[in-house]
Formats: C-alpha cells, structure tokens, sequence
C-alpha cells in the first residue's frame, strides 16, 4: 500500500511543475506580445514659416498651414525637409532634418511620444505628447523677424 507521504509529496511535485510550466508560459508569451507591439510610425517636417513668397520651394500641407497661419504672424509656409520615422515601443530614434536641426523622437508607448529638438547640438526644447491621426505636435526654433523655422510631427496611420 503506497503511504500518504508518498502521495503528498507526488502532488506536490506535480503541482511544482505545473507551476513551473504556467510560469515558463506567461514568461514566453510576455515576451511574445512585446516583440509583436506595433510601432508607431511619425513623419517629422521641417517648415520655413515667413512672409515672403519662396520661389521653387514646396509649400506646406493646406490644412497644417492653416492652423500654423492661426497662431502664428507668418502666412507662407513652405516644407524644407521630411523624414519618416518608425519606432517600436520603449525606443527612440534620431533624424537630422538640416545642418543644424535634428530631433530624437521616443515612442513612450499607446501613441505617446517626447521629442527633444537640437539646434547647433543644443537641446532647445523637449515636449511629449500622445499623437493620436490628424494631429499634430508643433516645436518652433528660433525667429528672426521675417521668418520663423518649425518641426511639426504627424502620427502617420
């Protein structure tokens, strides 16, 4: 006859790795799902704003140029550089948009991101921000007094 120490100490064995193989589980589907987040994908822009028409530049999106024009002094915005960024959650990613401009870009998580922008190697400004489609974040460097440089990053669906 098999004693009930036995028998105890067999389900406790089986519970131990039952235990173990649910853990092992979760542990490998955790990691899983975090390897498959979508990233999240933003175009950052580089925006001439001034008064003065621009030959053979490329003017800025109607409807961001309205809403910059609403703010601020400038009504001729025109796009100097693009770049499109895709990054998964947890990182961040740099992109030199002129000579002197460059921003990193953190992707925070759930559409939120915190953008750093670098003039001359100088941090001018850091705001974050859940970008959600069809908004947009607007970091301005500074003016002179007959044009004004912007970044305006857009969450790209």
């Amino acid at each position: 006859m098999i004693s009930p120490l036995v028998i105890t100490l067999s389900l406790n064995n089986l519970i131990s790795r039952f235990t173990f193989l649910v853990a092992l589980l979760v542990f490998v589907g955790g990691g899983f799902v975090v390897a498959q987040a979508d990233p999240i994908t933003v175009q950052a822009h580089l925006v001439l704003g001034t008064s003065k028409e621009q030959e053979g530049k490329t003017e800025f999106s109607n409807t961001i140029r309205k809403r910059l024009a609403k703010v601020f002094k400038w009504m001729k915005y025109y796009e100097l550089r693009s770049k499109r960024m895709s990054i998964v959650d947890g990182a961040t990613k740099t992109a030199k948009l002129s000579k002197t401009a460059k921003i990193e870009v953190s992707n925070l998580n759930k559409g939120k991101v915190a953008v750093s922008l670098f003039s001359e190697g100088k941090m001018l400004v850091q705001k974050s921000q859940k970008l959600k489609s069809g908004s947009c974040m607007v970091l301005a460097g500074e003016s002179g007094t007959d044009s004004a440089w912007f970044i305006v990053l857009s969450k790209v669906k």
